[in-house]
Order: structure tokens, then sequence, then C-alpha cells
């Protein structure tokens, strides 16, 4: 059979990482069906074919654009596929053949992530509308619907009433080989004597990295050596951020380096003390598992689906409470036999997660899909 996999979103971090590593390993277990994969010509590069059955076909559609829901409908039908899979719900709504949607996570339906001057604070809030209903129109006219994990699953019955038996919970991986042959560089600003505080990604509001903030200015009144590492572009938010810490008094705490390479990331996980996930929703939660693959203990929000990715490989703490969380920090800071404890815990639930068991379990819904 011929299937079309929507492919126009892989130079996206969390997305594209999702529709790449699915990409391999269907190449690496499927030598029998079509595949078709659209890509927009600038992510060309990003990912070539290397099985005979496995193609690209040029698609230069953005997503979340008038067109998506016009004009992709029509060059999917051209295509003539078995069936299509859309690795996010906001693509090709009025498409009516066999299709698979992929949900990652209900955050675009419960939080602002609109960002910027204020006029494009206002689009993005008024986005959420036309949002909201095409997700209930994938939710109505999907033929089966992936998520990544068990919460977003029941969500998704719970919320919407979605058949049960049309939603099925396919785990995801992390996959930290990009840094096995990455050289460590240091990080301006920080020692490796020093206890380090480590979190890596955005920070839309949901993300809760205030409260990181709020529990380092805890800590610190017993802990000189501590300091609180925020990676990755915080864009509009930095100031916020770095005015909230003046105002604790933990400014000289808290070094925001910004996008970060390879071999700084390294750098990071060989001598941080922990790593923090504060956030309020997650569909799956990947940055708490690759720091397990790296040796740091972690300290998890008990919010959305992270107990059920980190089982009791993590320390829990809610996300509404800084004392909380100070508490646990402290806990790792003071006693090593816990963060060694925490540690192992960690490289012993990473081999629940396995990028070939999800391409075979999604193979599987493309193959009931169309019976």
């Amino acid at each position: 059979m011929r299937i079309v996999i929507d492919g126009r979103m892989l130079s996206w971090t969390g997305i594209g990482r999702y529709t790449h590593a699915l990409l391999e390993g269907l190449e690496a277990i499927d030598r029998s069906n079509e595949y078709v994969v659209l890509m927009r010509q600038d992510d060309w590069t990003r990912w070539k074919p290397q099985e005979s059955n496995f193609r690209r076909v040029e698609c230069n559609i953005d997503p979340y654009s008038p067109a998506e829901q016009a004009t992709l409908p029509r060059v999917l039908r051209d295509l003539a596929p078995d069936v299509v899979h859309f690795v996010t719900p906001n693509a090709a709504a009025l498409y009516r053949g066999t299709k698979v949607v992929t949900i990652h996570d209900l955050t675009l339906l419960d939080f602002d992530t609109s960002r910027g001057s204020l006029p494009k604070r206002l689009a993005g809030k008024l986005k959420r509308y036309p949002f909201r209903r095409i997700f209930l129109m994938q939710l109505a006219s999907a033929t089966h619907i992936v998520t990544d994990t068990g919460y977003v699953r029941d969500q998704l019955i719970q919320r919407f009433q979605v058949d049960p038996a049309k939603v099925s919970a396919v785990w995801i991986a992390a996959d930290s080989i990009h840094l096995a042959e990455a050289k460590e560089e240091s990080v301006d600003g920080l020692s490796a004597s020093d206890s380090l505080i480590l979190y890596v990604g955005n920070y839309f509001p949901y993300k809760n990295v205030r409260l990181l903030i709020e529990s380092l200015a805890l800590v610190a009144r017993s802990r000189p050596d501590v300091k609180l590492v925020l990676a990755g572009k915080a864009a509009e938010y930095k100031d916020d951020l770095l005015a909230l810490a003046a105002s604790l008094n933990v400014a000289d705490r808290i070094v925001m380096p910004g996008f970060i390479s390879d071999g700084q990331l390294k750098w990071l996980y060989q001598n941080s003390a922990m790593y923090v996930y504060p956030s309020l929703s997650e569909g799956f939660g990947l940055q708490g598992l690759e720091a397990m693959a790296q040796g740091l203990p972690v300290l998890s929000s008990t919010a959305t689906c992270l107990p059920e990715v980190y089982g009791d490989a993590a320390l829990y703490f809610d996300p509404h409470s800084a004392g909380d969380l100070a508490q646990k920090i402290a806990d790792l800071l003071a006693r090593p036999e816990l963060a060694t404890e925490m540690a192992a815990r960690g490289y012993a639930r990473l081999p629940m997660f396995s990028w070939r068991a999800t391409a075979e379990a999604t193979h599987q819904i493309y193959l009931e899909a169309v019976q």
C-alpha cells in the first residue's frame, strides 16, 4: 500500500525529531510498502530516503496556514494514498481519506502560548479558536489517533468522548546519540566546582520556569555554591525572568547562555548536579529522559503525563509549590547517595523506550487502519 507521511515540520524541534526518528524506524522494518514523505524545500536536506520504497515529495504548504486546510487535501488526493499519517492534528482537517493523526499533547488547548508584541499576542490568542475547531474535526474524522502517552489518550477519551478503540498510546524515546561524538565545551560563567541545577527547553509560561527561580531563592539561603542554568533561547521571556531573579536577590546565581552547542550541552550534563523539569503540561517529557541517559538525577513536576513516563526514576514535586521543589533540590544536594540512587534508576528506566518499538507499533496501526 501507499503511505503518505506529513513531514512538513522536520525543522521543528519536537515534532521534527518525532518525524525523523519515526521515518528511520519505518525504513528499518518495512521494505514492502511504499512511503511518500511530504517535505518543504527548506527542509530538503534534513532527511534523505535510505530505502527504495521511500521517497520525498516537495510540498511547500506552511503549517498552520490557510493553504494547509484549503490546498493540502487536494495534494493528498492526487497522491492517491491508502493511508495518510498527520504527525500533528492541525493539518488538512477536511481530508476524508483514511488517516492516522498523532496528538502529542493538549497544551495549545489549555494554555496561552502567544508571545511577542501586543498585536502578535492578540493574533496568537485569536488563532486558538480555529485551532480548536480543526482539532475537533480531526478527532471526528481520523481513522485512528496516536498519542505519546496513556495520559493524553485518557484525556481525549474523557474530555472529548473519543471512542477508546480509536486511540492508541505509543511511547516515544529519548535520543542523545548526537552527543556521543561531541567535544565538551564549557559554558561562560560556570565552573565544574559549582553545584549546578540544569533546565533545558523553552520558556512559555506553562513551562513554569518562574517556580524554578523562586525555589532557587529558597535554596540559596543555605547553599552559596548553587547556580541555576537555564539553557535554550528565552527570547522575549528573558527580561522578565531576570527581573524576577533580581527581585529575589539571586540574579548572580542564574546563567542564561541562550542557544547552546552539543558540546556545551554535553558539558552541562556531565557537570550538573541534577536536571529539573517544572512544567505544567507535557505530552511526554523527552528532556527528562535525555538527562537520565546522561546520568543526571531528575526532579520532575507531578503534572500531566510526567509520572507515567518517569515512573520511580524521578523525584517529584508539586508544580505550584516553590517550597516543595526547594526541599527536593536541597535533599539531592545534601545526600549524594540519593543522587546516585536516582541516577541509577534513570538508567534502569531507559530500556523501556525505543524508537524501533515506536515505529513497529505505528506501522501496525497503518496496517489496521486500511482493513
